[in-house]
C-alpha cells in the first residue's frame, strides 16, 4: 500500500526501515515484554509483529504471554485491513 503513493525505489526503502525497525523492536523478539515499561507495553499492543512473534514462540516452545488464538485472530484482522488498504490504493493508480 505505502509503494502505491511513491515515485521510486529509493524512498520505498527508507520508509521501509522507518517502519520495521521500531515495529520490530517493539515485537517483543528481543526482550520480554513481561519486564517492559507499562507504556512499552502498551504500544507493543498496537504492533501486528508481537502477535506474529508471541505466536510463534508458542508453536516452538508452548510458552506465550498472549494467547495462540488472539494471536492468529489479530494477525487476521491486520492482513484483512492492509490487504484492502493496498487493493483501494493500488486500483487508485490505474484509474
Amino acid at each position: 500500500a505505502i509503494a502505491s503513493m511513491l515515485d521510486d525505489m529509493h524512498g520505498f526503502q527508507l520508509i521501509m526501515n522507518f517502519l520495521i525497525m521500531p515495529l520490530f523492536f517493539l515485537s517483543g523478539a528481543l526482550f520480554p515484554l513481561s519486564s517492559a515499561p507499562d507504556l512499552l507495553r502498551t504500544a507493543s499492543m498496537l504492533d501486528p509483529l508481537t502477535y506474529g512473534v508471541n505466536g510463534l514462540r508458542f508453536l516452538l516452545t508452548g510458552h506465550s504471554d498472549i494467547d495462540f488464538t488472539f494471536c492468529l485472530i489479530v494477525l487476521s484482522a491486520f492482513t484483512a485491513v492492509f490487504i484492502s488498504l493496498a487493493i483501494y490504493l493500488f486500483n487508485r493508480i490505474e484509474e
